[in-house]
């Protein structure tokens, strides 16, 4: 004979009377508010100052009302926490709280990057996020531009992105073909967002948020300034997924081979959905492409070369077919007379407005660098962006 189950809330079935408060207070402990009004100033519990400030702030935009991606909360926390604990296990900032940051505590760390190698791309973009976080803990302008730092002569005071050297696969003697097609055997999805960076230049985000059914624009329907760039060409193909800013793009669907990819893309995607692992999450489609990527040899330390060298590798050859002779980088010596209007074109494929951003992945003639007076240095690839 069953017994039945007695209610230990009391005779009427209801909570207990302080269950309410009992959660309430299980909130409150949680609540970074109440967590930053409890810890004491110069607490040793340091990282939990950072955590409640990350709970507060990260998960919102710089300067605009907006959330941001998961990959830049998670750049934001591992850098915060990797600056606070080498300010204080290694400068004589010891005790330093996170909420107490000042510009000394900034120009201690940026020496310590500076002589441990840190490329000029990357030191603007730790500066850039500690811009960030001085406004979360109200000292907003507290950062200043890299020049304050290092000085106005040191090479690391201003980001000028000129490449010197061809990123692309085929530079580094990478047989695209026989590599992806490689992949392909063991993971069809990753090889297939590998092709659409080859063949659409596409960044490795947009390839793994792209949706295919529906992505085929005619020109009257692309976006104007893109249709503009191509008026030779008919159709086009939005990229709006997992764009930087989420500014889509339309780009020319001009060969084949790009017809024959998006064909096949469309036949084993499902209508609404993007190029990535059925069934995962973006964050675990994200994790499983990097390592497929490197379990064939796709990083710098191996074959050395990353995705984004595909997107090098599109923009390049586009630019050497407009402009009728080829990029800097590829051993371009001369300014060719197409030279804007390639320029321009391979903006556009980009996704970017000006044709100076060429130059992060085109570089420049000599004969334009002097003119111009600008420092050539290598461009630092992002392999995510």
């Amino acid at each position: 004979m069953s017994r039945k189950r007695t209610p230990q809330s009391g005779s009427n079935g209801l909570p207990p009377a302080n269950a309410h408060a009992a959660r309430r207070s299980a909130r409150s402990q949680s609540d970074p508010d109440v967590i930053l009004a409890t810890l004491p100033v110069g607490t040793p519990d340091y990282l939990r100052v950072l955590g409640a400030i990350l709970k507060k702030f990260n998960h919102r935009h710089s300067t605009k009302h907006k959330g941001v991606s998961f990959k830049t909360m998670l750049d934001r926390q591992r850098l915060y926490a990797s600056f606070f604990r080498e300010l204080r296990h290694h400068t004589p900032y010891r005790n330093l709280d996170p909420r107490q940051l000042a510009n000394r505590h900034i120009e201690a760390m940026v020496e310590r990057w500076v002589a441990r190698g840190l490329s000029t791309a990357t030191l603007h973009n730790y500066l850039s996020f500690l811009r960030t976080y001085g406004a979360w803990i109200g000292k907003a302008g507290m950062v200043r531009e890299p020049e304050y730092y290092v000085g106005s002569e040191s090479r690391h005071a201003h980001r000028v992105q000129v490449a010197t050297i061809d990123h692309s696969w085929r530079a580094k003697g990478v047989d695209i073909s026989a590599k992806i097609a490689e992949i392909y055997k063991f993971d069809a999805w990753v090889a297939m967002q590998l092709d659409l960076c080859d063949h659409f230049g596409m960044r490795a985000k947009e390839a793994r948020h792209f949706r295919p059914h529906g992505a085929v624009l005619h020109r009257d329907a692309a976006n104007p300034r893109d249709a503009a760039a191509f008026p030779e060409c008919e159709w086009f193909v939005r990229i709006s997924h997992g764009t930087k800013g989420g500014r889509p793009r339309d780009v020319p669907l001009r060969t084949d081979a790009q017809r024959d990819l998006l064909a096949r893309a469309a036949t084993v995607v499902a209508p609404g959905m993007y190029v990535g692992q059925p069934g995962m999450t973006s964050t675990q489609s994200q994790s499983r492409f990097y390592y497929v990527i490197r379990k064939f040899g796709i990083s710098k330390e191996q074959l050395g070369v990353v995705a984004h060298g595909l997107r090098h590798e599109h923009v390049n050859d586009a630019y050497e077919s407009d402009a009728d002779a080829p990029s800097p980088v590829r051993g371009g010596v001369t300014r060719p007379a197409k030279d804007q209007e390639a320029r321009q074109r391979a903006a556009r494929l980009l996704g970017h407005n000006r044709p100076g951003v060429t130059s992060c992945y085109l570089g420049r003639s000599p004969a334009a660098v002097a003119a111009e007076r600008l420092p050539a240095i290598d461009a630092v690839t992002d392999p995510k962006a």
